[in-house]
Parts: structure tokens; sequence; C-alpha cells
């Protein structure tokens, strides 16, 4: 009788060492995960002011261009965006273009890399130079960020445009 009783309650003893495990285990993951949606929002927030300030662009303000898309960018992005030079013809054609971000979906985030999905309008304006015309070009742009943490910041390393199509305009009733 006493070799069934001690038996109970190295079982009894045992399955609450098991349940305080599981508890402290939830609390872990729970903590984790609330972390890392931290984190996703920094990603997200980070692709979007890219894509908005690398879509849009005003032939008159050429240098705050450059300084916003240095602000967000990093590696090789960055050198490049350093080392470039505004098309004359875009001045010529007086070129502007907005971009306005319609989705922004994190598919893969370490705690120093993380990669994005970004969907975006864009509105292209510019003078045609032989009639003078404004021409207006509305595109749906999907483009695929790799970003990387410096710091406290997350900055976009490489990116790529995947697809672009035109958007119809909206009927006017």
């Amino acid at each position: 009788m006493t070799g069934q009783r001690g038996a109970m309650f190295v079982v009894a003893g045992f399955a609450g060492l098991l349940l305080i495990m599981a508890v402290f285990s939830g609390w872990q993951g729970a903590n984790r995960l609330t972390t890392r949606g931290d984190e996703t929002k920094a990603v997200e927030e980070a692709s979007r002011a890219f894509v908005q300030a690398y879509g849009t662009f005003d032939f008159r303000d050429l240098e705050s261009y450059r300084q916003r898309l240095l602000s967000l960018t990093s590696g090789s992005v960055r050198d490049a965006v350093a080392g470039s030079q505004v098309d004359p013809v875009a001045a010529g054609q007086k070129r502007t273009t907005t971009t306005s971000v319609t989705s922004v979906s994190v598919t893969a985030i370490s705690d120093d890399a993380a990669a994005a999905s970004v969907a975006a309008v864009q509105l292209r304006r510019s003078v045609d130079l032989e009639s003078g015309n404004l021409i207006e070009e509305r595109v749906l742009q999907r483009v695929a960020c790799r970003l990387i943490r410096e710091g406290d910041r997350w900055l976009v390393s490489e990116f790529r445009l995947l697809s672009e199509e035109p958007v119809s305009p909206t009927p006017q009733r």
C-alpha cells in the first residue's frame, strides 16, 4: 500500500512539474510573439516609407528626394542613391510622381533581417515635350524589399519591382 502511495506522489509531482513547465513555456511564447509583432510593425513601416519615398518624385525638389532615400536605405542601395543623378529628361518633362502604399506584408523576419512585399499605386505626371500636353498615368506596383537592422532601425538593403500594371481610371458619374 505504501508503495502505491509513493508512486502516486511521484506521478503527481511529475505532473505538477510538467504543468509548471507548460505555463512557463506558454508565457515565453506569448512574450516572444508580442515582441515579434512589434518588429513586424517596424518592418512594415520601414518598407512602406521606402516605397512611398522611392515612388514620390518632384522635378522641382531633386535634393530632398535623394535625402529621403538615403535616410531609409543601407548597403548597395544607399551607395547607389548617393552616387545617382536625376535624369535630365525628367526635369525637362516636368515629371512628378506620387505613390500611395495600399498594402504591406512581412514575408520573413529574423533578429537582423526581414523581407516584405509591398503593393502601391503610383500616379505619374509629365509634359509631352513635342505637344506640350500633360500626360497622366496610374499604375499598380508590387515591390519586394529586403531589410536589415542597423541599430534600432530597419533599412532597405535590396528591392525589386516585381510587377507594374496600368490602373484604369475610376468611371465618372
